[in-house]
């Protein structure tokens, strides 16, 4: 089984690739209006996964489902 931490870092590598599929996407959107936003963003999946490891799974079929089956235009 892996750890918290492993699918954490597995659920951010898979959601950066698909930021990295899209051209309207940006890593560093954030950087100047909000720079605390990727830490607070990764602390909170670390906490929820820490306290139910199902969930880094659940917030990958979420984005999937909404992003690329709808398109993410919902």
């Amino acid at each position: 089984m892996a750890s918290p931490a492993a699918a954490v870092a597995t659920a951010i590598l898979l959601l950066g690739m698909a930021a990295a599929a899209s051209a309207q996407l940006s890593a560093t959107f954030y950087d100047s209006s909000c720079p605390s936003a990727l830490s607070t963003i990764r602390s909170a999946v670390a906490a929820a996964v820490g306290s139910e490891p199902r969930m880094g799974a659940s917030l990958l079929r979420l984005h999937f489902h909404d992003c690329f089956v709808q398109a993410c235009s919902s």
